[in-house]
């Protein structure tokens, strides 16, 4: 009983001392789990204290900040998929604050509710379009030579050229002097995509990279960076002008988008069959039903709106 309580629980057996990486890498389940969580503590004990901070003032900040972050939803996800999160999370948390020093010092955080869009302006002009539940973190402090923000959600950059510009993610990072491109950044889905310039994405387990020129795209797929796409590049930033464009994306992601960009809920009972569908999708934010249609009429559901739920049903 008590191997099988320390095999559920390896992670925290491992990273308090109680046994061994051999004996880790024996317990996880799915071999990259620990791969994972091995190349996350590698990185975080490279990170050096800021000059004139002590140790303990570092550790009372990130918790501090820690305990201040909102709560998340709840959701069902596979183990392996957990533990990157969670690793990930942390490692974000902290390269975030010895990137920006003095403990957050000058920090800046935006987000924006559903159904809402924001334009941001940036220390040197540049300029960043947040989509629908979307956030970005940044520090004035040093912004000039150090151009770094981390961001969750989906958003379009407008960069003025200068120092080298990076936008951190829970998936990966992408890397420009000066252009203008596309992140998505949400749960595991990773996508990236150059309207002009040229950018450098960095997908962070696989450590896959890839260059995108104007008209080009990336995305995660089984757990690397595919060959760039070509797209429409009038299409990389359509989302600005509340038109979206979703080419070849599944069904229960078209809801999701759906309740973001109108702040509604989708009531539904299909298969995990029927969600898994893939197809391309044309919303409209000033047209809900429309946008509904676009999604139920290729693929044979009704639908019935009432007040902020949406009904979905099966023909």
């Amino acid at each position: 009983m008590q191997e099988k309580e320390r095999h559920n629980h390896w992670e925290q057996d491992w990273l308090e001392g109680k046994i061994s990486s051999a004996e880790a890498k024996s317990f996880a389940e799915d071999p990259a789990s620990f791969e994972a969580l091995s190349k996350y503590i590698e990185t975080a004990s490279t990170l050096k204290v800021p000059e004139g901070k002590s140790k303990e003032d570092v550790w009372n900040s990130i918790e501090a900040n820690i305990s201040a972050s909102p709560k998340a939803k709840v959701i069902s996800i596979n183990r392996r998929y957990w533990l990157t999160g969670v690793a990930a999370s942390f490692i974000l948390i902290v390269s975030a604050f010895f990137l920006f020093d003095g403990a957050f010092e000058g920090k800046v955080n935006v987000s924006t509710e559903l159904a809402e869009v924001q334009t941001i302006y940036l220390p040197d002009s540049s300029i960043v379009y947040l989509n629908a539940e979307t956030e970005i973190s940044y520090s004035k402090k040093g912004w000039e030579t150090n151009r770094v923000l981390m961001l969750s959600g989906e958003a379009f950059f407008e960069v003025k050229r200068g120092s080298n510009f990076t936008v951190n993610t829970a998936n990966g990072k992408v890397e420009v002097l000066g252009t203008s491109f596309n992140v998505r950044s949400r749960s595991q889905d990773f996508e990236v995509a150059c309207k002009t310039g040229r950018v450098r994405v960095t997908e962070f387990l696989s450590e896959t990279q890839q260059i995108l020129t104007p008209g080009l795209k990336t995305k995660v797929k089984s757990g690397e960076l595919i060959e760039p796409l070509e797209l429409n590049v009038s299409n990389v930033d359509l989302w600005r002008s509340g038109e979206y464009f979703l080419e070849s994306t599944s069904i229960e992601e078209g809801f999701e988008e759906l309740e973001r960009i109108f702040n509604i809920q989708i009531v539904q009972e299909l298969s995990a069959s029927e969600l898994g569908r893939v197809g391309t999708w044309d919303f409209d934010k000033n047209n809900l039903t429309e946008s509904i249609q676009s999604i139920s009429q290729t693929m044979g559901f009704n639908f019935e709106i009432d007040g902020d739920k949406v009904i979905i049903k099966q023909k």
